[in-house]
């Protein structure tokens, strides 16, 4: 390898180091992690982190968007087909899988509010991925609405995406398996 490929290639490790140790350290319960603390659990100095990040917003950025495209292999669309019922319960059991994976990652990302364009754009890629599946999986129910068929879908987004389930499980108090349940409950009410 040439040696200008494998300063490529350190470059690439580190960032992925880096943005791995502020992933760890957000879902070890340090949802602001400063960039000491980052480099000392990536292992490398907090210069590196400078040259390669250049602030820390971007370190969050990245985060967000290595917990989603980590874990979107869980958001599979189930095919729109068979029992509703069964559908339902598929579905929102995959959304309590991927929800409370990138739950704590998240929730760091929602906190600093609008304002970043990059950081925006990462969480809008995350919620028209968790829309597409539900158009896709509740496709029949959603035709049969006719002209309702868009505000169907506004609802079950809203029923299955993030907000909902953070209110549910951080403000609401709900179990993982107690939030899963009040969402089968509120899809199931939409779709019938």
């Amino acid at each position: 390898m040439p040696p200008s490929d494998r300063r490529l290639a350190r470059g690439e490790h580190t960032r992925g180091t880096v943005v791995e140790a502020v992933v760890e350290l957000i879902n070890a319960g340090n949802p602001r992690p400063s960039v000491r603390q980052v480099a000392e659990r990536a292992g490398i100095s907090v210069s590196q982190i400078y040259y390669h990040f250049g602030y820390v917003e971007v370190l969050v950025i990245k985060a967000a968007a290595m917990q989603v495209s980590r874990h979107c292999l869980v958001v599979a669309v189930i095919p729109p087909r068979g029992p509703v019922d069964v559908r339902i319960r598929a579905t929102c059991h995959q959304r309590r899988q991927l929800l409370e994976t990138v739950a704590p990652v998240l929730r760091v990302a929602y906190s600093r509010g609008p304002g970043s364009p990059r950081l925006d754009d990462v969480l809008a890629e995350q919620r028209a991925l968790l829309r597409r599946q539900v158009a896709a999986t509740f496709g029949p129910e959603l035709s049969s609405r006719g002209p309702h068929g868009g505000l169907l879908l506004e609802a079950l987004d809203l029923a299955t995406g993030w907000q909902t389930w953070d209110a549910l499980r951080l403000h609401g108090g709900h179990s993982a398996s107690g939030a899963e349940k009040v969402m089968v409950y509120s899809v199931t009410g939409l779709l019938h």
